[in-house]
């Protein structure tokens, strides 16, 4: 189960800090991902990450964060399957008019979460 979580983690650092470092090359995958057919691969990936991280909680040092972490992932998972194309795209044009800069910021959520979650799952526990 450790491993799990140590992958999910490692992929929302690369996520992270490609949207930091790259923030245009995520704009682009972003055009795809909003169309008809990508907001479900997109709520698909979600839900199957926040599934793993519940799964995954009771490996890592604070079972209850990941698990909040791994219900908050899940739950947009559900939000992004049920957003219409319309609406999706009209979140794909306000994000776009925000700039880079925006999503530099947006994309240090996944980042944050990510070291979180590799740090609750690299450390031990104390015994006292």
């Amino acid at each position: 189960m450790k491993i799990i979580a140590l992958v999910i983690s490692v992929l929302m650092i690369l996520f992270g800090l490609t949207g930091v470092l790259w923030p245009e090359g995520v704009m682009d995958i972003a055009k795809y991902s909003f169309t008809s057919t990508g907001i479900y691969v997109v709520a698909i990936a979600r839900m199957l990450l926040g599934a793993f991280l519940l799964v995954a909680a009771n490996a890592t040092r604070t079972p209850k964060t990941v698990r909040v972490i791994g219900v908050l992932i899940f739950a947009a998972g559900v939000a992004t399957a049920l957003m219409s194309p319309e609406r999706a795209q009209l979140m794909r044009d306000w994000m776009l008019a925000r700039g880079p800069d925006f999503l530099r910021i947006a994309a240090c959520i996944p980042l944050a979460a990510g070291f979180f979650i590799l740090g609750a799952t690299l450390t031990k526990s104390r015994k006292f």
